[in-house]
């Protein structure tokens, strides 16, 4: 399997080592010029900044750790190309936008999971709980 991580921060570098740690090999980056991030840590894979030019390398999965308020600018091309996409949250910094990643998915662009690791956490299920009047405070 083929993945594309756009972004290459601390979560980004997360997602890369975990990729790395199940012995997947197969990746490309995308990042901006203005990365800090040392080249020598990614040097044996092909790193992009343009998102066309990184969805040219056919990725089955794309990773969205890019900063919030660009995440649509990778996520609906790549759901557009077919990718499978895994979404850093929050899907975006607005609304804008949401309703055409949505419909494109949909329409066959890949499956989409946009991750928050606290959806069990015990104090998220409680307070669910009281508002959907489970449970009184």
């Amino acid at each position: 399997m083929k993945f594309l991580i756009a972004g290459f921060g601390s979560i980004g570098r997360r997602h890369f080592r975990n990729l790395l740690a199940l012995g997947e090999r197969d990746i490309v980056f995308l990042r901006s010029k203005r990365s800090t991030l040392p080249d020598a840590e990614i040097a044996a894979f092909p790193v992009e900044t343009d998102i066309q030019a990184a969805l040219a390398h056919k990725p089955d999965a794309v990773i969205v750790s890019n900063p919030t308020s660009l995440h649509l600018d990778v996520a609906l091309p790549a759901a557009e190309a077919g990718c499978h996409i895994f979404l850093e949250k929050p899907i975006s910094h607005s609304m804008e936008r949401v309703d055409e990643l949505q419909a494109v998915v949909q329409r066959g662009g890949g499956q989409i999971l946009v991750g928050f690791q606290f959806r069990f956490h015990p104090g998220l299920l409680l307070i669910k709980q009281w508002l959907v009047g489970e449970e009184s405070p």
